[in-house]
């Protein structure tokens, strides 16, 4: 990860789907799939699995830019 310039934050071990879950930080999608890719291509996973977390600040943009969206349910 540091490679990439992100940084591993932690490690925790698991029972249920996953056996474990880490909580990594990257420059940005593309370096966080560049990780990705190189682990799992490495065959010692049999899973991986990814999940972007947002800022509170990038939520509220979001929110934002969700108000100028043009979007009507079907059957609305």
């Amino acid at each position: 990860m540091e490679s990439v310039g992100g940084k591993l934050h932690g490690f925790w071990y698991a029972f249920g789907a996953h056996d474990g879950y880490s909580l990594w930080e990257a420059p940005g999608n593309v370096s966080m799939a560049a990780v990705a890719l190189a682990i799992s291509g490495g065959g010692a996973l049999s899973s991986l699995e990814t999940t972007v977390l947002l800022t509170v600040d990038e939520t509220i943009e979001a929110l934002r830019a969700a108000e100028q969206v043009q979007y009507r349910a079907p059957g609305a």
